[in-house]
């Protein structure tokens, strides 16, 4: 009995130590793999920014640069989450150790069971949150890294011809006091765009041509302020002595105001088509340009669907939305501000879900990256990220469609709960997004900021409220309608629902 008690022991001893070895050369393995990781990111920054800087008139080289950026930014994903992921590691061991101890008094320990449960609940949700550990993180982490390890080695040609590019003029160092004060993520489509815009077509006075590049994307991705960044680059100004900005039911407007200016020099025109094509007043216009005594005219036709792309005498721009990995960079930096990540890793575990709860939405990163980084504590995130599930989970559930998609297609969006202290209001919805210009923004009397953290929240039903103001050209903004309602009044999916009345017309 004694050999066999003591072959037992053994043998588990034996496989305890086998398992911290492992263990451990796993750890040490992760370490080295995050110094490697953040060398060859800052290798890749440095070529990013420079690049950035140049006025790149080559397609490959643009494509390249593109394909480093997304590198660069799935580099920047992988560290945070394996930071986070470490940072859970810990949490499970302080939850064991937690267990274990709830585990000793669990005869004397009522709630005993619904502890267990909690703690079975925090290790599934870190494991949804950041993928398979140990082992498996490991080698995600080392393939990553040997990837963009990779990539740089084959940059060498890029760099060299790099510097055979001019640079660009530098804008004022307070466009980049602020990320939201910025474009992110667009350099190639305003390169496309600059390129088309001064690229020289025959300008013979006795052969007039019109040349249009359509830039095609879904609502709200920036469409509008790709062009007025293209628009107010130094070179474009230089070229242009006219441009102009109309919407498809201005065409006709258009022409008059046009006819009544009408002097030497090369113009620009942008028309947004909103929502279906009028092919009639587009022809009638394109006609009368045609007509103008101008010659070098440049015309950007900026709308939703492939309808358009039969306008361009060039290859569309294609705007899509941003990958996993861009978003999170960019919500992190508008969440964080000129804070460092790396001495909040709680913070960055929280803001990574955050992000996978908004679904890649602009205006839901720029209203929330401000009033998180206003309120840098692990609570109030926390906090808002049980908010904004709750608020995504809700509207899944009763309308099968993620809060961003509803806002899409003009429906509305409940709200169980709006703000993290106060109950004035507990519920309600909201309804009828639209864009603001400057003026209209002013009249709002409440923003998104005062609805989450609980302001003077006006005693009406229904009131407008401004959801966001951008801070770069064209200066607008979006408001919507907030109506209070009482929980448990909205019927959810498979029975009749109050939001139909508040379905706007599009």
């Amino acid at each position: 009995m004694e050999l066999l008690v003591s072959a037992v022991a053994g043998d588990l001893i034996s496989r305890f130590i086998s398992s911290v070895a492992q263990n451990y050369s796993s750890h040490g393995c992760k370490e080295e793999d995050l110094v490697r990781l953040e060398r060859v990111l800052l290798r890749m920054h440095s070529v990013v920014e420079e690049a950035e800087g140049r006025h790149i008139t080559n397609r490959g080289m643009l494509l390249q640069l593109k394909g480093l950026v997304e590198g660069f930014y799935f580099g920047y994903y992988m560290l945070d989450r394996a930071k986070s992921s470490q940072l859970a590691e810990q949490d499970d061991i302080t939850q064991d150790e937690v267990s274990h101890e709830i585990r000793s008094f669990a005869l004397s320990t009522p709630n005993s069971t619904k502890r267990f449960r909690f703690a079975d609940a925090v290790r599934k949700h870190t494991s949804v949150a950041f993928g398979s550990r140990r082992s498996g993180s490991t080698r995600n982490l080392k393939g990553a890294v040997e990837c963009l390890e990779a990539k740089i080695a084959h940059m060498r040609e890029f760099i060299v011809l790099l510097g055979s590019y001019p640079r660009l003029p530098r804008q004022p160092y307070s466009t980049y006091l602020f990320m939201d004060k910025c474009m992110f993520g667009r350099h190639l489509e305003k390169e496309q765009v600059i390129d088309f815009l001064l690229c020289s077509d025959d300008d013979a006075p006795d052969h007039p041509y019109v040349s249009v590049l359509p830039v095609i994307g879904p609502h709200r991705i920036g469409k509008k302020t790709l062009m007025q960044h293209a628009c107010h680059d130094e070179r474009v100004r230089n070229r242009f002595s006219h441009i102009y900005f109309f919407k498809q039911d201005e065409l006709g407007a258009g022409e008059l105001s046009i006819n009544c200016k009408v002097s030497s020099g090369k113009y620009l025109f942008v028309i947004e088509f909103v929502s279906d094509v009028d092919e009639a007043a587009w022809t009638k216009f394109r006609s009368y340009l045609q007509g103008m005594s101008a010659t070098g005219i440049k015309v950007v036709v900026i709308g939703r669907t492939e309808h358009i792309a039969k306008f361009g005498t060039s290859q569309p721009v294609r705007m899509k939305w941003l990958s996993q990995e861009e978003y999170w960079y960019y919500f992190k930096a508008l969440a964080f501000g000129s804070m460092d990540p790396d001495e909040h890793p709680k913070l960055v575990s929280l803001g990574m879900q955050l992000a996978a709860v908004l679904k890649g939405a602009f205006l839901g990163a720029n209203i929330l990256g401000e009033v998180l980084r206003a309120n840098p504590s692990a609570k109030f995130w926390h906090n808002s990220l049980s908010i904004f599930t709750e608020l995504v989970d809700n509207n899944l559930s009763s309308f099968d469609a993620h809060p961003e998609d509803l806002l899409d297609r003009n429906s509305p969006v409940y709200f169980t709960k709006v703000a993290h202290v106060g109950t004035k209001v507990q519920g309600g919805l909201l309804y009828d997004l639209r864009e603001a210009g400057p003026a209209e923004c002013e009249l709002a009397k409440i923003t998104s900021r005062d609805m989450i953290l609980g302001g003077d929240i006006p005693d009406e039903h229904k009131f407008d409220v401004l959801i966001w103001k951008s801070r770069i050209p064209p200066y607008h903004g979006y408001i919507a309608t907030f109506e209070k309602r009482e929980p448990g009044c909205i019927v959810g999916r498979g029975g009749h629902s109050p939001l139909r009345r508040h379905k706007r017309k599009s």
